[in-house]
């Protein structure tokens, strides 16, 4: 007898595994291809140098960690005590004694106007010959603005020339990591600010007018406590900590012996 083809019922095509459960029949899993993981294995002799890699990377971590917190937190719990410069025994090249202070009436006896110079540069200059600074003075309301670049100046206090405001200027001695790539911190950081000592010059160039300053003090600490000088620089000490490095100047006339 020929063999009779009988399509398959409509609920078994349909629902295949529901038809065999039903018939007590086991359903039939679907064949999948798992593709086994393959893992590389580095050399035995390698493994010991790794662990050296990153047990060093680690411990460069920790060291770069706590040399951003930790001198912040430690003078938060512990402000700095003022440690003030001593000034050399001799006196002053440009005259008069280190320890002289000035009153009012004698800075303004002294004042003077330097003589116009073309040949200056325009606009705000600010610099120490002995450390080679030498940049823009930035007299921005936003300090972070100027410091990015180089010497912020404080707009609320004294201008070049000034003697009952102090001028005061300010500068980071690190900086950021593109400063390093040339010899731009030279020139435009305070790094170098506590080699500084009394004696030496700083000059502010202002509307093609230069005044000459002479450092004749000094401290680190937190604050500002000399608010008689003509002049006053600071920056840093370390990279996170209220800690600064202080340097006060006064006025000088060239032509004259404006300190005693």
């Amino acid at each position: 007898m020929p063999t009779v083809q009988t399509k398959p019922l409509f609920f078994e095509q349909t629902f295949p595994r529901t038809r065999a459960a039903l018939l007590g029949r086991p359903a039939v899993p679907e064949q999948k291809t798992v593709k086994k993981r393959t893992t590389t294995k580095l050399p035995a002799w390698l493994l010991p140098i790794v662990n050296v890699f990153l047990s060093g990377l680690i411990g460069l971590s920790i060291l770069i960690g706590s040399i951003l917190v930790v001198p912040g937190v430690y003078y938060f719990f512990f402000p700095a005590d003022i440690v003030k410069m001593e000034p050399p025994e001799v006196e002053s090249p440009l005259g008069g004694e280190y320890t002289t202070e000035q009153t009012i009436e004698n800075k303004e006896e002294y004042k003077y106007t330097p003589e116009y110079d073309e040949t200056l540069p325009d606009g705000n200059w600010i610099s120490i010959p002995l450390i080679g600074v030498k940049t823009e003075l930035r007299p921005t309301e936003k300090p972070e603005e100027a410091l990015e670049k180089g010497v912020w100046w404080v707009p609320d206090f004294g201008k070049a020339g000034d003697t009952e405001l102090p001028m005061i200027v300010a500068a980071h001695r690190f900086g950021w990591q593109w400063w390093w790539q040339s010899d731009y911190w030279k020139y435009n950081s305070f790094y170098l600010l506590p080699e500084v000592q009394p004696g030496d010059r700083v000059e502010i160039i202002s509307d093609h007018r230069k005044w000459e300053y002479e450092i004749y003090a000094g401290e680190e600490g937190q604050d500002i406590t000399d608010y008689d000088a003509d002049l006053i620089l600071y920056t840093c000490k370390y990279l996170q900590s209220p800690v600064r490095h202080f340097r006060y100047a006064r006025l000088i006339d060239p032509t004259a012996n404006t300190q005693q």
